[in-house]
């Protein structure tokens, strides 16, 4: 494939095959099949994971660091971090920072949790990636991160800060 053309004419599947958008759409169907067939028996869903890696990584982050760390509403934060906690993997807590906003950190159930999962999620990313070569893989992180608009690795997401 030489470029995507601007005046794209769609006449045949391979065209079709093609598209930028028809890619990352397979390439979105591929991560949730990579991730069902490894941590499918697990219970929990790729967003879940994403979450519990998050608050492990840093502990005692508000909903909303949270939410800006995973680059995702509030709302839909709020929503999981409900979940989790009544799977009994996070609790929030009271803080001083704010009147209002609480603490999240994973419960003893979350840690052994997290120990469960935390090869599986290497794993994943080893499945993801096996067809491809080292320097291939550093091409394709960097180019999905450009096309997406957030950088390249690390991402310019924002990150949340540390607590004081």
């Amino acid at each position: 494939m030489s470029g995507v053309d601007p005046k794209m004419k769609l006449k045949t599947f391979e065209q079709f095959y093609a598209t930028p958008g028809h890619l990352f759409r397979r390439a979105g169907q591929f991560v949730t099949a990579t991730f069902e067939a490894e941590m499918g028996h697990i219970g929990i869903t790729a967003s879940q994971l994403s979450a519990i890696l998050a608050v492990h990584m840093q502990p005692g982050m508000q909903q909303r660091e949270l939410a800006a760390a995973l680059s995702w509403d509030e709302a839909t934060v709020g929503g999981m971090v409900s979940r989790l906690e009544a799977q009994g993997y996070l609790e929030r807590r009271s803080t001083t920072r704010s009147r209002r906003g609480r603490e999240i950190y994973m419960t003893p159930a979350g840690e052994d949790l997290y120990q469960r999962i935390e090869p599986h999620v290497a794993a994943i990313q080893r499945q993801l990636l096996k067809r491809l070569k080292a320097d291939e893989r550093k091409q394709l992180i960097y180019l999905i991160s450009k096309a997406m608009g957030v950088g390249t690795a690390p991402f310019d997401a924002p990150r949340p800060t540390k607590k004081p």
